[in-house]
């Protein structure tokens, strides 16, 4: 097997949290797309990283100044996982209705949602690394998150 067959397998050990990254481009457009690499990088000041393929719809919109906020999934949110997840459902992400869509998009009812700017873009090959500035967050009281491990959720 050849370095990057067994490079996925060994990632696929890791158990992943499910989020989906949402924001709103310079048209006015609104976007979305399911994520699972998403850390914190520090408290002070508070920020974090995400990874985001170039080939992805939301990323020409991902621009240094630009908002947008992680929802960190619930487990009985796998359905809208697997819309936002998926390039030819792009017109079905936003129809659910726990969606408010006023400023910056987020999911309601998600387990936490975190509203970023973009503070540092760094191209990786397949790959663009956001660094976001944590401007405000929410959670739910009781912990249910959505995860991913081996190809499936749990």
């Amino acid at each position: 097997m050849s370095i990057q067959d067994n490079f996925r397998l060994a990632m696929r050990r890791y158990i992943y949290s499910v989020s989906i990254m949402s924001n709103r481009d310079s048209d006015d457009n609104l976007n979305a797309i399911t994520v699972s690499s998403v850390t914190s990088i520090s408290m002070n000041p508070p920020s974090i990283l995400i990874c985001i393929n170039k080939s992805a719809k939301i990323h020409d919109s991902i621009v240094l100044g630009s908002k947008f906020c992680i929802n960190l999934l619930n487990k009985d949110q796998q359905q809208l996982s697997d819309i936002c997840s998926d390039e030819d459902r792009h017109d079905q992400r936003f129809l659910n209705k726990n969606w408010n869509t006023n400023n910056i998009p987020f999911l309601s009812n998600a387990q936490a949602n975190i509203f970023c700017k973009v503070d540092k873009l760094s191209s990786y090959h397949t790959h663009t690394i956001v660094i976001g500035l944590v401007e405000a967050a929410n959670f739910a009281k009781t912990i249910s998150t959505l995860t991913y491990v081996d190809g499936k959720y749990m």
